[in-house]
């Protein structure tokens, strides 16, 4: 094989894993090219990577079978940016990697200032890493990242954990960074809208882990559309359409689409009075802290039985922080969380989480089995279910959330995706009144991200309240009746997804990124008002 990164017949194989997860895959990559892969979750995208870079097995132990030629200097960034952190200071991880290209010390605090300058990194440089939030984390990683200067620079799911207009900007600076035709990329990603539009070439991996098709993005998206919505995998909203076209277009097909979700949201949204609706969950004058440091004073909360309220918010506005709170994971230093009427402190641990589940944004943080059918039982034998009441749900869950395949399986050699799954079915085998999910579609493909919404919705209809954090608007439009929005330390907003995204002054100050179609309805304004 004569090409700049390849692989040839690669066959790998988990040693906990009875099935390969990529299977005769046969790639080469020239330098300067920019490639993302796609494939549906657990399709052995991030392994394909881990090979490439020369992770494996080189760190991580597996089966590997086939030809790979590797480049000796590459960078790479993970989905959880805190798997490669090391030391405990903002400037002490970017110096680290300064150190391994031999930059000398005097020449460092500026390097590093400007590095944080690049990837918008506004926090002092002698910050704790355990303090930033996930956003911030992922901004850190990619500074690290460029400080090594490496032929080649992977990333895996790069902005999974940034607020939109952050993925933005990220996506932005790596346009800039692509510019240079001499700078290898490869991405794994599933949100491809920003980034899609730049890239040379779209390697696509079915179910299987083997490549179903490899070519330019354009031919590749048009010829197997019917073979990506399948397999589950996210397409682009817009791309190869231009969205100047659409606006100027009031018959193309896309615009008709838009209105018609515009109106149908419209309808969806008008609010039922809250005076009919029972209150679950509500605070007083809560202060938000994280650790030492306060994020949020006088936040006065009040969910009604039965709503699927959303938090949203930028990175570092405390969204994950006040989830926490409401179930004792931080503990509240002011104010006071009435759950069911009943002071929350006053529930013994047991009482709340029989009442209340919780979903991290990092999975891993809730898996104490060996086992995946190990994991989702575990609570029911931990209330002495009948053994037969515990196989039966379990075999039910596995079957309903696609891990069936990986019932023996370790939970932490599972890919984010389906890491992601096993957590929301550990807390789906109760039935609690509420559930707080902090990021639940984070990592899933298209497939699995709406059996999960199906599923939460099938609770929300049974009485069951949902709070989420994302920072995905079209779930939130979609799902939720109710919005909180933080923002600088301040509860700003609290209303229907609507009513927000329908006002573009409040878009616009918050740095929001409304759903397509209440872009449209906006622009397409602006459009008519100027042709007149």
């Amino acid at each position: 094989m004569n090409s700049f990164l390849a692989c040839n017949n690669l066959t790998v194989r988990f040693y906990e894993q009875p099935q390969p997860v990529l299977h005769q895959v046969s790639l080469s990559i020239q330098k300067g090219e920019k490639v993302l892969i796609l494939g549906p979750s657990g399709s052995g995208k991030s392994t394909l990577i881990s090979v490439l870079a020369g992770i494996i097995p080189e760190h991580l132990e597996a089966d590997m079978q086939g030809e790979v030629i590797l480049q000796r200097h590459t960078g790479v960034m993970f989905q959880d940016p805190d798997s490669q952190f090391c030391m405990h200071r903002v400037n002490e991880e970017i110096a680290f990697s300064l150190e391994n290209r031999s930059v000398p010390r005097d020449e460092m605090d500026d390097i590093i200032q400007q590095l944080m300058q690049k990837v918008q990194l506004e926090v002092d440089p002698n910050t704790d890493i355990h303090t930033l939030s996930g956003g911030m984390k992922q901004r850190l990683a990619l500074a690290c990242l460029l400080a090594l200067e490496p032929d080649v620079l992977f990333f895996d799911e790069p902005t999974a954990q940034l607020d939109p207009a952050g993925r933005m900007e990220i996506f932005r600076l790596l346009q800039q960074l692509a510019a240079d035709q001499r700078q290898t990329m490869i991405f794994v990603e599933h949100v491809l809208d920003g980034v899609i539009e730049w890239m040379d070439r779209v390697i696509l991996l079915d179910d299987q882990g083997s490549i179903l098709a490899d070519g330019s993005p354009k031919d590749v998206l048009t010829t197997y559309e019917k073979e990506m919505k399948e397999a589950g995998i996210w397409r682009p909203k817009l791309f190869p359409e231009k969205w100047s076209t659409i606006l100027q277009d009031p018959f193309h097909p896309m615009s008709h689409t838009f209105m018609q979700t515009f109106e149908a949201r419209k309808e969806q949204h008008k609010q039922v009075p809250a005076t009919e609706r029972e209150t679950i969950m509500r605070s007083e004058d809560l202060q938000l802290s994280y650790g030492k440091k306060r994020i949020m004073s006088d936040l006065q909360l009040d969910i009604k039985t039965g709503d699927w309220v959303a938090i949203i918010g930028e990175n570092g506005s405390g969204k994950s922080t006040c989830l926490k709170h409401l179930v004792r994971l931080e503990s509240t230093k002011k104010g006071h969380i009435f759950l069911k009427d009943t002071l929350l402190k006053k529930w013994s641990d047991r009482e709340l989480y029989e009442k209340a589940g919780f979903v991290f944004q990092n999975p891993e943080l809730q898996f104490i089995q060996d086992t995946v059918f190990d994991e989702i039982a575990f609570g029911g034998r931990q209330r002495n279910w009948p053994e037969n009441v515990v196989q039966e749900k379990t075999i039910q869950l596995l079957k309903e959330f696609g891990l069936e395949k990986h019932a023996k399986a370790h939970p932490f050699t599972l890919s984010l995706g389906q890491k992601r799954r096993l957590s929301v079915a550990t807390m789906l085998l109760f039935d609690q009144d509420v559930l707080l999910l902090d990021e639940p579609t984070f990592g899933q493909d298209e497939r699995t991200a709406k059996e999960l919404i199906r599923r939460l919705k099938e609770r929300q209809r049974q009485g069951t309240t949902i709070l989420m954090v994302t920072h995905d608007m079209d779930l939130v439009d979609e799902c939720a009746n109710q919005v909180l929005l933080f923002h600088q330390g301040k509860h700003v907003y609290e209303g229907t997804p609507y009513d927000l995204f329908s006002n573009q002054e409040l878009v616009n100050a918050y740095q929001l990124r409304a759903p397509l179609h209440y872009q449209y309805m906006t622009e397409r304004k602006d459009v008519l008002t100027i042709a007149k």
